[in-house]
């Protein structure tokens, strides 16, 4: 099979293979807070579906990624930003974990998908009902646990 430009190989791919639900946290600017540093706002989270995929140990090794990072690929159909001078990256989370978007694969225009670059930067803060940092959990190391109990 041909590639056509405008065909949507990423739509195609989708009936073949399972996808994957992730919260898509839109950048929204830059405030000052109230230490005169420049916080990212993000807008409310919002489930977009696509290929979630780890990024091999070789490739990291090709893209000259810090290999003590945890890298992976989300092919989705939405326009999500990657860090550039002057724009704030997009984040997403997956199962609990946050992620920043680090670079992209911008097939948007064309075909209405993006590959994107995502590095781990810790717990979905947002989420955190998941985990069991919620006011009805407490985390106690690798267990969680119903508040309440000794």
């Amino acid at each position: 099979m041909s590639y056509i430009p405008g065909q949507n190989v990423l739509n195609m791919a989708m009936t073949m293979i399972a996808r994957q639900g992730l919260t898509y946290y839109r950048a929204l600017g830059r405030v000052l807070n109230n230490i005169g540093q420049y916080v990212t706002t993000f807008a409310e989270g919002e489930v977009v579906y696509g290929s979630w995929q780890p990024v091999p140990r070789s490739l990291m090794k090709e893209y000259g990624l810090d290999l003590q990072k945890d890298y992976y690929t989300f092919y989705a159909p939405q326009n999500i930003l990657d860090l550039a001078r002057d724009i704030t990256a997009d984040q997403v989370a997956f199962n609990g974990q946050l992620f920043q978007v680090e670079s992209e694969n911008d097939w948007f225009a064309l075909d209405g998908w993006k590959g994107i670059l995502c590095v781990y930067i810790g717990p979905d803060t947002a989420q955190s009902n998941i985990f069991g940092f919620g006011e009805n959990y407490q985390n106690f190391g690798n267990g969680n646990f119903l508040g309440g109990y000794n």
